[in-house]
């Protein structure tokens, strides 16, 4: 019995860790940033990532540690996600420099781009902000999609374990549900 409990409390961290999230995304305009690059070691990405993150507390953003991921290989049998440490930002008071001020940390710590979430989560986008980089290039943005929640892909971000990711969905009747289904009958019908 001790050891479902402590399970469950487990899930209801990772769950309220998750939440939070998704009511900052709904509430502000946000962003993920990181300061790790493949180059410096262990300790000074450690640095590196405090440094980034006592910078944007000084601009008055709130921010949460979160697990960037990508995933080598993705859809093979030899895939393996690759994480590092991410900072997932939110505008807290609607600071109308956020996206400048975020691109160039982002620049600053030689990262090769990072990812703008609007308001409520629909069409974020990355923003390059490495010269030579092409996905995406410098100081072009390329949209990803909407947010979804406790899902994993190639690209994600991970609070207390739980994936979250950003892609665009192409919606169909077949993957509406029951209810939808039926109000979108019942508007037809009119």
């Amino acid at each position: 019995m001790k050891e479902l409990l402590k399970e469950w409390n487990k899930f209801l961290l990772s769950e309220s860790g998750l939440s939070r999230v998704w009511g900052h995304i709904q509430e502000n305009e946000s962003a993920i940033i990181s300061a790790f690059r493949n180059e410096y070691s262990k300790k000074e990405n450690y640095e590196r990532s405090r440094k980034l993150k006592a910078q944007l507390f000084s601009q008055g953003y709130g921010v949460t540690k979160v697990k960037g991921s990508y995933v080598e290989n993705f859809d093979t049998p030899e895939a393996i996600e690759v994480v590092e440490q991410s900072l997932f930002v939110s505008n807290r008071y609607e600071d109308s420099e956020f996206k400048n001020n975020i691109s160039n940390l982002g620049k600053e710590y030689e990262q090769d781009s990072v990812l703008f979430i609007p308001k409520g989560g629909k069409n974020a986008f990355l923003y390059g902000t490495r010269e030579g980089n092409d996905f995406p290039p410098l100081d072009q943005a390329i949209e990803v999609g909407n947010v979804k929640m406790g899902e994993e892909s190639e690209f994600m971000s991970r609070v207390s374990g739980r994936p979250f990711i950003f892609k665009e969905e192409l919606e169909t009747y077949e993957n509406l549900s029951k209810n939808s289904k039926w109000a979108l009958k019942k508007l037809l019908d009119s």
